[in-house]
């Protein structure tokens, strides 16, 4: 069977990552340094008005999830995957050192991609994700 990249796919994923482009300016480290820094996996505070830290050489919990009407029984499953570096979250912004704040998409080049089937056949589907530092 010809293996098949879902364009339908990454047309929504480029959509979901137009409607996260920062809408102003990058905070700035003072104004960042009075906000609660929370590492992943805490209880998060109501609201954005948090910095979100993703430790290094942590395991990471990446969740996905697989339903819809197309399937009998769908399914999900959980993968940990660990940061070389850690990174600072703040909105739509990134940061390594919590005072140089950047968009996302300048700090990380993120490629989403869907083979049907697989490269080798054996899969139905593969679900590629791959985040590289700029």
């Amino acid at each position: 069977m010809q293996r098949l990249i879902l364009p339908l796919l990454l047309a929504s994923s480029t959509l979901a990552a137009c409607s996260s482009l920062p809408t102003g300016p990058a905070p700035t480290a003072e104004q960042t340094a009075q906000l609660p820094v929370v590492t992943l996996g805490q209880p998060l505070p109501p609201g954005d008005a948090y910095v979100l830290y993703f430790p290094a050489g942590t395991p990471l919990p990446i969740r996905t999830e697989v339903g819809g009407s197309a399937f009998a029984k769908g399914g999900e499953s959980t993968l940990h995957v660990t940061l070389k570096r850690g990174i600072y979250g703040y909105r739509q912004y990134a940061s390594f050192d919590q005072k140089t704040w950047v968009p996302w998409n300048q700090m990380l080049d993120t490629q989403l991609h869907l083979h049907i089937p697989s490269k080798n056949g054996k899969d139905a589907a593969v679900l590629d994700l791959q985040m590289n530092l700029r």
